[in-house]
């Protein structure tokens, strides 16, 4: 047979249909077999999590300590702007309630 009659040939080519598929299936098995496993890449380390989890606290209490030194001043100003506005208010009401006494009495005085 030559190369054109081999190519004819229907037992050839599903032959090298088959050797191709084979080969696709060995390749897919090793790069499957290849790729490493999370547990074969870092293993558990007790020490280095305990470590990290004192680091991972430590940065929180200073996250949390920076917040409130720079909030708490901004909280003061919020509380004393809001102390200011119910004086005013209070002044208000206690002027209008004085005022409305007053010209309730003049309307209908007593001897």
């Amino acid at each position: 047979m030559s190369g054109d009659d081999a190519s004819k040939d229907p037992n050839a080519l599903f032959a090298r249909v088959d050797a191709l598929m084979k080969r696709a299936q060995e390749d897919t098995q090793r790069a499957v077999e290849e790729v490493p496993l999370l547990t074969e890449i870092v293993e558990a380390d007790p020490a280095k999590a305990a470590a990290e989890a004192a680091r991972d606290e430590a940065l929180a209490t200073d996250i949390e300590r920076v917040l409130v030194v720079r909030l708490i001043p901004e909280l003061n100003k919020q509380i004393a702007g809001l102390r200011s506005e119910l004086e005013k208010q209070l002044r208000r009401s206690v002027r209008e309630a004085v005022e409305h006494a007053l010209a309730a009495r003049k309307a209908n005085p007593k001897p």
